[in-house]
């Protein structure tokens, strides 16, 4: 979308879904007349796969590129999952366009050496057989049992989830693999913060580790979401909502 603002609300999706996963919160700041944009990946949803994107630096990259385009000079960033892995690289490399962060449901660690073998393990998985196989496990993986029992959702997610293109997931899980440890920075980020967990996260990013992030990070503030796992956005906006519009006035956004 056009954003008219210099200041501007960034969502960044999770892993495999795309920008739409935000859509109640793209309903919630119109009403408040909060500026917003939201970016999808290269190859997933409306961007193209590049080829050569196999590193969160260059994910990051893009997304300030498409900032600069739309001649937004100062964000508060939302991030979800891999959205969280894209804001430590921001604030690593673009600090002075951040106000604020949003970090749901993802961590500071990097990958373990397990975690490495199982992503490439569903690379070549994928090459086989497609990425059916994937999007039903992370169907079952990121939602809670209320987001389980509506099916209207169920089928909105893996609609969202099947845009993905196959070269864009198998890029993408290639540069989660190799991502950078961002837990010595937590430390240095010294803007408004706030944590969010899905209390019923337990097979993706359970809430004692997303804590560590508001643990690490001067007055942050750390808040658990009922009825969501993985996306809490998606799974319990109007909870989740509450909070996002809370935080952007009281900073003034």
């Amino acid at each position: 979308m056009k954003i008219y603002s210099e200041k501007a609300v960034l969502f960044l999706h999770a892993f495999p879904l795309n920008s739409n996963m935000y859509k109640y919160q793209f309903e919630a700041l119109e009403k408040e007349n909060i500026p917003y944009v939201a970016i999808d990946y290269p190859g997933f949803g409306e961007t193209p796969v590049f080829p050569t994107f196999k590193d969160i630096k260059q994910y990051t990259d893009y997304i300030v590129s498409k900032l600069y385009e739309n001649k937004i000079k100062k964000i508060v960033a939302v991030g979800d999952s891999m959205g969280g892995y894209v804001m430590f690289e921001i604030w690593k490399r673009h600090r002075e366009l951040a106000e604020g962060f949003v970090f749901v449901s993802t961590r500071a660690q990097a990958d373990t050496e397990e975690a490495k073998k199982a992503r490439m393990a569903t690379i070549e998985k994928i090459k086989e057989s497609g990425k059916d196989f994937l999007i039903e496990a992370m169907l079952d993986a990121q939602t809670s049992p209320a987001t389980k029992k509506d099916s209207k959702k169920m089928k909105e997610l893996e609609c969202i989830m099947m845009q993905a293109t196959e070269e864009g997931i198998i890029n993408a899980l290639t540069a989660l693999a190799n991502r950078e440890d961002n837990r010595e920075i937590l430390k240095e980020i010294n803007i408004p913060t706030i944590v969010i967990a899905g209390k019923d996260d337990e097979k993706v990013t359970p809430p004692e580790i997303v804590k560590e992030i508001s643990d690490g990070i001067p007055d942050a503030k750390f808040y658990e979401i009922e009825n969501a796992a993985h996306l809490p956005p998606f799974e319990n906006p109007q909870e989740f909502n509450k909070l996002l519009i809370q935080f952007l006035k009281e900073i003034n956004f």
